[in-house]
């Protein structure tokens, strides 16, 4: 007993006080620059095209990158959040009109396009641009989520896997024509897919709590 009692008061002198984290949705507010920037120094080397911004449709363009990044925001708060002892991940009204919108705007694209089925490879280009986009915001979003760790790590990196695949999104709808194939679509989700599967197998130990 006088050993625990010494043990005890030993703890007590050691432990220092804990800082408590700021709400997730700040930090998520203060991490997706750092992520968007990272992605876009890293896109550098890839020729780029601008989006026609004087073109009929580029309210279309406009609408894809806000959806785009308010979905990408709104995953790296929810990562944030679940990691957190007593977090959760809400769907709230918004982000699933969000993402509805979004996939309306998608399937647009493909039936103004003159090929809207397109062939194999016409989304190499896209591919190529969400990974190199992708792969440093894994490493931004795997920093921010080891200031907390995570009691369900697969849950926190699957939430920030897709909130990393939205932010590239947003990037290459700069550089991407209004119209595109449903092959090309479907180049932009396999992307999007093998950065949240990159993301669960890089973090998965190193944000365990």
């Amino acid at each position: 007993m006088v050993d625990h009692d010494t043990l005890i008061d030993t703890l007590c002198d050691e432990a220092s006080p804990v800082r408590r984290v700021a709400p997730a949705r700040y930090r998520a507010l203060a991490w997706a620059p750092v992520a968007l920037g990272a992605g876009y120094l890293a896109t550098q080397f890839i020729h780029r095209s601008a989006t026609d911004w004087a073109g009929p449709l580029a309210g279309i363009a406009a609408a894809n990158i806000a959806l785009s990044l308010t979905l990408g925001i709104a995953a790296f708060i929810a990562a944030l959040s679940v990691s957190v002892a007593g977090g959760a991940a809400r769907l709230n009204l918004l982000i699933g009109t969000s993402a509805a919108t979004w996939l309306g705007l998608a399937m647009y694209s493909i039936s103004i396009s003159r090929h809207p089925r397109g062939e194999l490879g016409h989304g190499s280009y896209c591919f190529t641009f969400v990974l190199a986009a992708g792969v440093p915001m894994i490493l931004v979003a795997l920093l921010a989520l080891r200031r907390t760790r995570s009691l369900t790590p697969v849950r926190s990196l699957t939430l920030a896997g897709a909130g990393i695949a939205f932010l590239s999104f947003a990037l290459l709808a700069f550089c991407h024509p209004i119209e595109m194939s449903a092959m090309d679509f479907m180049g932009h989700l396999a992307a999007g897919l093998l950065l949240g599967a990159t993301t669960i197998l890089l973090g998965r130990k190193s944000i365990a709590a």
